[in-house]
C-alpha cells in the first residue's frame, strides 16, 4: 500500500545500512590493530585463554630470567671453589712434605707458616666470593645449604610400654651408659627422648620423637657421624622397648627448606632448589690441623683427602644444577615459541580474509546507501498522483 506518512522501505534500508556500517568498523578495527579480538563480544572464551596465554608468556620470560641469575649463582660460587680446591692440593703438598723424614723441625716450623696462610685464604675466599652482596661460600648467604648428619638406629618403640614403676634400665649409647627412669607404669617414648638428651653431651647423639617413634641424630658429620646403639642393663632392655641394636654410620643430607627455590616456571611450584655447601675451613675439616710435627703432618693427610673429596663433591653439585638451569632455560624458550604461537592462533586476524569481508561490507554499505536514497525518494514520487 503506498503511503507517504511511514516510510518504511527508508526505515528497513536504514537498518541493513547500520548492520553493514557495523560489519565495516569491525572489520576495520581488526586490520588496523592486527587482532582479531578487540573486545570481549568478538570471542569470549578466546579473550579469555589469550589472556591466560599471555600471562603464561609474561611469567616464563622473567623465569628465563630467573635461571638465569640461577646459573651465574653457580658459576661464581664454582669459581670460588675451584680456588678453594687448588689451595688443598698445595696443602697437601706441604703436608706431604712436612710428614717426610727428610725434613727436620726447622723446617716443619716454615712449612706451617705457609699452611697457616693458606687456611685463612680458603676463609677469606668463601667469604669473599659474592653474588649481589652475599657471601657464597661462608655459610651465610640465602643459598646456603643447612646439612645434618642422621642415624636412625632405632626402630620400632612406636607404643607406650607398660611396666612397674620405678623399672629403670640403661642402654649404650656410642659406648656410654644412657640411664632409663621409668617412674610411671608406663614408659612412653618422650620419656626415652628426655633420657637420652641429657646425656647428649657425652655420646654426641640427640634424640627425638617423630610420629612415636624414636630416631638418634648425630651431632657431628662426616665420618665420625657414627651411632652405636647396644643393650644395657636393668629391666628396660633394648628390646623391651622396641628397639634394635647396632651400628649406623651418619649420612649427610640436606635439610628441607635449604638453599633457595628459584622460580622456572608459570606456577609457584615450579622450582628449582639452588643450594651452595659452605666451604670454610671449619666446615672442610682443616682449621685445627697442624704440620709442625711429622705426626700432625701425617695426620693432616688424611683430613686433607677428606676436605679435596668435599670440595669435588660440591663442584660436582653445582655442575648438576646448573646443568639443570641450562635444560629448563631451553625448556622455557621452547614453551614461550609454542605459547605466542597458539596465542597467535586465537588472537591474531587473518588478513586476507578480513580484507575480503571488509571488502564485502564496503559493499554492502554502499548498496545500503543507495537503497535508501531510493526509498527516501519514494513519498516523493506518489505526490505526483495528487498534482
Amino acid at each position: 500500500m503506498p503511503v507517504i506518512s511511514t516510510n518504511t522501505a527508508a526505515n528497513t534500508a536504514v537498518r541493513f545500512l547500520n548492520i553493514n556500517a557495523t560489519e565495516q568498523s569491525s572489520s576495520l578495527a581488526k586490520l588496523a590493530s592486527g587482532s582479531s579480538i578487540n573486545k570481549a563480544s568478538d570471542d569470549a572464551a578466546g579473550l579469555a585463554i589469550a589472556t591466560r596465554i599471555s600471562s603464561d608468556v609474561a611469567a616464563l620470560e622473567q623465569a628465563s630470567t630467573n635461571a638465569s641469575h640461577g646459573i651465574s649463582v653457580l658459576q661464581t660460587a664454582d669459581g670460588g671453589a675451584s680456588n678453594v680446591s687448588d689451595i688443598l692440593e698445595r696443602m697437601k703438598v706441604l703436608a706431604s712434605q712436612s710428614a717426610s723424614g727428610t725434613v727436620t723441625d726447622t723446617e716443619r716450623t716454615y712449612i706451617q707458616a705457609e699452611f697457616d696462610e693458606l687456611q685463612e685464604e680458603i676463609d677469606g675466599i668463601s667469604q669473599s666470593t659474592r653474588y649481589n652482596g652475599q657471601s657464597l661460600l661462608d655459610g651465610t648467604s640465602d643459598f646456603a645449604e643447612d646439612i645434618t648428619e642422621t642415624a636412625a638406629v632405632a626402630t620400632g618403640a612406636t607404643a607406650d610400654l607398660t611396666t612397674t614403676a620405678g623399672d629403670t634400665g640403661t642402654i649404650s649409647i656410642n659406648g656410654v651408659d644412657v640411664t632409663l627412669l621409668n617412674a610411671d607404669t608406663t614408659y612412653t617414648v618422650d620419656e626415652m627422648v628426655a633420657d637420652i638428651n641429657a646425656e647428649s653431651a657425652t655420646t654426641g647423639v640427640t634424640a627425638s620423637n617423630e610420629s612415636g617413634t624414636l630416631t638418634l641424630t648425630s651431632t657431628v658429620e662426616g665420618s665420625d657421624a657414627e651411632i652405636t646403639l647396644a643393650d644395657g642393663s636393668g629391666t628396660l632392655d633394648l628390646s623391651s622397648l622396641g628397639l634394635t641394636a647396632g651400628t649406623t654410620n651418619g649420612t649427610t643430607v640436606e635439610e628441607a627448606g635449604s638453599g633457595a627455590d628459584i622460580i622456572v616456571g608459570s606456577d609457584a611450584t615450579d622450582t628449582i632448589n639452588l643450594s651452595v655447601v659452605s666451604l670454610t675451613t671449619s666446615s672442610l675439616g682443616v682449621d685445627t690441623l697442624d704440620i709442625s710435627t711429622q705426626a700432625g703432618a701425617t695426620t693432616a693427610l688424611t683430613a686433607l683427602d677428606d676436605a679435596i673429596d668435599q670440595v669435588s663433591s660440591a663442584r660436582a653439585e653445582m655442575g648438576a644444577i646448573m646443568s639443570r638451569f641450562e635444560f629448563r632455560s631451553a625448556q622455557i624458550d621452547t614453551s614461550v615459541e609454542n605459547l605466542d604461537s597458539a596465542k597467535s592462533a586465537i588472537e591474531d586476524v587473518d588478513i586476507a580474509k578480513e580484507q575480503a569481508a571488509l571488502s564485502a561490507s564496503s559493499v554492502k554499505v554502499q548498496a545500503a546507501v543507495a537503497a535508501a536514497t531510493q526509498a527516501n525518494e519514494m513519498p516523493e514520487n506518489l505526490l505526483s498522483l495528487i498534482r
